[in-house]
């Protein structure tokens, strides 16, 4: 919880200076790619998270990795190895994407499926979604290996599952119900 809101705090502030700046949908882009980049290298995660490497080898890490960065994000690197806080990098970003979500009335709807679903699906759920939520959306699409087949779609506190592993649950309950020798 306390890193929660501490990494709520870093990226308040990272928010107000980018808007300051006039660099926040730039900056938003390049924390988006980083995020993605640190989601795929667990072995950065680890690096980030682990209090015995040195913070220069961390913040060398860091630079090599993700190329040229904004002055931002740089300050901002520079600021957590100050306070021995690189390790809510990570958290960090996530708040402050999140933050620019809710700040440009976008909220984040997603897609879980077996699969990676096509543009053309993507676009013809689109419409349906916006019905649920008065806000733009953004589809983020979530693989999962469990579900046989279908999706399920969660946007804020709603959640509409129409999987196949779900349909296959539901109709074995109901013959359950039905039927006391299965």
């Amino acid at each position: 919880m306390i890193k929660q809101v501490a990494a709520i705090r870093y990226a308040k502030a990272y928010f107000a200076i980018s808007k300051k700046t006039n660099s926040l949908n730039d900056v938003v882009i390049e924390s988006e790619k980083i995020k993605e980049i640190i989601s795929f290298n667990k072995d950065l995660q680890k690096t980030l998270k682990n209090k015995i490497v040195p913070n220069q080898t961390k913040k060398s890490i860091l630079l090599k990795t993700f190329g040229n960065v904004s002055v931002n994000l740089k300050n901002l690197i520079e600021i957590l190895l100050r306070k021995n806080r690189l390790y809510l990098f990570d958290d960090i970003l996530t708040q402050f994407i999140e933050l620019y979500k809710f700040s440009s009335g976008i909220e984040t709807c997603y897609l879980i499926s077996a699969d990676k679903i096509s543009n053309r699906i993507e676009n013809n759920l689109k419409p349906i979604i916006r019905k649920i939520t008065k806000n733009k959306i953004k589809i983020s699409n979530i693989i999962d290996k469990d579900l046989i087949g279908g999706f399920i779609i969660k946007v804020g506190d709603i959640q509409f599952d129409n999987s196949v592993k779900s349909n296959l649950n539901r109709l074995k309950t109901s013959l359950k119900k039905e039927n006391a020798f299965i």
